[in-house]
Order: C-alpha cells, then structure tokens, then sequence
C-alpha cells in the first residue's frame, strides 16, 4: 500500500479507500487514505490533470450572477444601521454568513475561489461596497462595475494587510497545500481580520455511506476535514480558531442516495442536476432538511463554516 503523510499533521497516511467520481458519472477512481492522528480524510495524490475535472459546465463557472444596482444615497449614508436590521430578519444566504460577525458595510471583502462572482454581487446588492472576488481558474478577470471585481490571480499577487474579511466558501477542500494557503489568508487581513471559511466535515453521512457520501467528490476534494483538523491546520498558520456553525442540508442525503443508487449527481447529456423529483417526494425531501437540521445542532453534519480570527 502506498504511504504519505498527512497534509494537516504529517502523520502517515495510508491509501485506504477507492472513491469514485460521480458529479459528472465518470466513475474513475482514486486513492484515498484516512489519517489516524487528526482524523481527515485526504487524496493520496492529485492527479496531474486535475484541470479536466473542471470542464467548463462545472457549477461555479456558471454561478447566475444577479446584476449590481447601487442603493440610493442616503441608504448608503445609512447602510450600516439597514444591514444591522437586515442581520436580524432577512434569510439572505449571503447575510448569513456574515451574520455571526456582524460584519459593517464598510468592511473591506475579499471572496477567495469565488467562480464568476455570485457572492459579491449579492453582498454588493445588500450594501456592501467594497467588495472583490480572486479565482485563479477563471480564464480572465471580470469587472461587474460599480468597483466590483474579480481578478484572475494568485492570492501571492495581492498586497499584504489589505482585508478586514476573507471568505473561502466551500473552495478550502479543493486546496492540496493547506497550510501555505492559510499563511497567504493570514498575510492579507488587517489585524483583526476574519477568515471565513466553509467546508464540508465528517459527520454522520460519512459514517452512513461510505464511498458513495456526496462531499468526497472525488478528485475535486483533496482533504475533508474533522474540526480537529480543522484546528489543527488554522493555528498552524497563526489563526485562532473561534466559531464553528454546522450548516448541513438535505443535500448531504438525497444526494448520496443518488450515488448509492449508481446515479450521478448530474446528466451526461444536458449537464443539469439529476432529475431528483422522480426519485424522491416532497415528503422525503422535508424529512431529509429535518434530518439535516438535529445533525446541525448534534454537530454531527457534513457542512461547517469556520471562524478564524488574525489577533496580530
């Protein structure tokens, strides 16, 4: 069996399992291994064409980006007391990621992995101003206007102490190395500043089905991550670790039950999500939230957003 060490702890990792990749139904498999001392579920190795896993119809390459509308100027002048109500009462997915920090509409963002932009023209919308995003797999840089931007980038190619909040949503488990990533993360914030980042972890669903669990997402995912880990790797780069907010849904379990069916999550053909209506009825499908949502409060989901706070 072939040995590495883990990307977390450096601890030996062996090649435990063989996952398939069912986003798109290839089937391919690859090695993956389970480290005993932090508890990560990691790739044995990235394959040197992990580019062709990212086909252009790849979900974030074709994120519906709402167009930007700049509020009125005395909603601007009041931005800050509108967002302070709008914590309290609105469902918005982009707020309630901020939401735990209370985050002020003069806070300079930064949205790391973030596709065409989806996040910040949404954040933009809300009243947040000064807002950017930095994919390094985009094939150029966008401009959404407004000042509204994303650039095709290296995090290394961007100035130091620049960012009160960086986000990282559900792109740290695509990171092979883990650490230098972080060290970057820490170099870009203001002293405290916040990286948010959100990730899927190992709870339940992976207990509940193996090699056909949805997050593994094989090759795309090179580490999935416990809380230790999660730990473990954010102090290594300097960070503390503050917050940890389960935010599974039912995805976790239609969807893997898709894959324990042999199905995959999208069509070959047309690329569109798995037709999951003729599978599954508006009943299961509220039982699968209800079944996500006493995960969450278990802790024992397979989504997490972390908080992680630069105190120097």
């Amino acid at each position: 069996m072939e040995k590495r060490l883990c990307r977390i702890c450096e601890a030996e990792v062996k090649a435990d399992y063989l996952f398939r990749e069912m986003m798109f139904g290839t089937r391919e498999e690859f090695e993956y291994g389970k480290c005993r001392k932090c508890g990560c579920i990691q790739i044995i190795n990235v394959p040197d064409d992990i580019g062709r896993h990212y086909p252009p119809y790849y979900m974030s390459f074709n994120q519906h980006i709402t167009p930007l509308k700049r509020l009125p100027f005395f909603k601007r002048l009041f931005s800050n007391i509108r967002i302070a109500k709008k914590y309290k009462t609105s469902d918005s997915w982009a707020l309630n990621l901020l939401k735990p920090l209370r985050t002020n509409t003069g806070a300079r963002i930064l949205d790391i992995g973030c596709g065409r932009g989806q996040l910040i023209c949404s954040l933009f919308n809300l009243g947040f101003e000064h807002v950017n995003g930095v994919d390094k797999f985009l094939p150029h840089d966008i401009d959404h206007g407004f000042g509204v931007k994303v650039y095709n980038k290296e995090l290394s190619d961007l100035p130091s102490n620049s960012y009160d909040l960086l986000i990282m949503h559900h792109v740290f488990e695509h990171v092979d190395e883990q650490v230098q990533q972080l060290q970057e993360c820490y170099r870009l914030l203001k002293k405290g500043g916040v990286l948010l980042i959100a990730v899927p972890v190992l709870g339940e669903p992976w207990e509940i089905y193996g090699r056909d669990w949805v997050q593994i997402d094989a090759p795309r995912h090179f580490v999935l991550h416990t809380e230790e880990s999660m730990k473990q790797v954010a102090e290594q780069a300097g960070f503390k670790l503050n917050k940890a907010i389960y935010d599974s849904t039912g995805f976790q379990f239609w969807a893997s039950e898709l894959y324990k069916r042999d199905n995959p999550l999208t069509l070959p053909d047309t690329h569109e999500m798995y037709p999951i209506d003729t599978l599954f009825s508006a009943a299961q499908m509220a039982e699968f939230e209800q079944r996500a949502k006493v995960l969450n409060e278990k802790r024992k989901g397979d989504s997490a957003r972390f908080y992680l706070y630069k105190d120097q």
